[in-house]
């Protein structure tokens, strides 16, 4: 394959379009209304599933902040709903891992989540970073079905079943 300098030239001349970076905006005294769902049944599920929904309004009219949640160390990103000032983060443990309790899900705009990120980096105090709010989720733990499976209970009652039935029969040949 013979290619040509002039030909490669121009191939190296291939003009890129701008990039640009959408910053979210910075929020300024936020008034939140959360909701929360976790898991409460470990029989139909794998892991154990926490959802905080909330609704945000800030003091500046920012309605385009970028948060980042972090829960027990773990960050997360949080998702902007359709409507405006709605936003979502989920996570998932598995059930051994998902004691039950009051989970603080600290949420961060994008310069406190860059600080934080830093200060982890940096092996330095994370406490000391402020989140721009937080919020407290009572999980009551998942229920993880009976003690006994139910195979079981039925297996007992039809062996206690056949044994009176067996027994009525000798007494009555008898």
């Amino acid at each position: 394959l013979l290619v040509r300098r002039s030909d490669f030239l121009e191939f190296r001349k291939i003009q890129c379009p701008p990039i640009f970076v959408v910053l979210g905006e910075s929020c300024t005294d936020p008034v939140i209304t959360p909701s929360a769902y976790t898991t409460s049944d470990a029989v139909i599920s794998s892991e154990s599933v926490f959802i905080v929904e909330l609704g945000l309004t800030c003091a500046n009219g920012a309605q385009t902040v970028t948060l980042y949640a972090d829960v027990n160390g773990r960050q997360f990103p949080v998702t902007r709903g359709q409507d405006v000032g709605k936003y979502q983060v989920s996570w998932s443990l598995p059930h051994k891992q998902a004691s039950s309790g009051t989970y603080q899900v600290k949420f961060f705009d994008e310069e406190s989540y860059s600080s934080l990120r830093k200060a982890q980096r940096n092996n330095e105090d994370v406490n000391a970073i402020q989140p721009l709010f937080s919020v407290n989720i009572d999980h009551r733990g998942a229920w993880n079905g009976p003690w006994v499976s139910t195979e079981v209970v039925a297996a007992l009652i039809g062996i206690l079943i056949y044994y009176l039935a067996f027994t009525a029969k000798s007494t009555i040949q008898a």
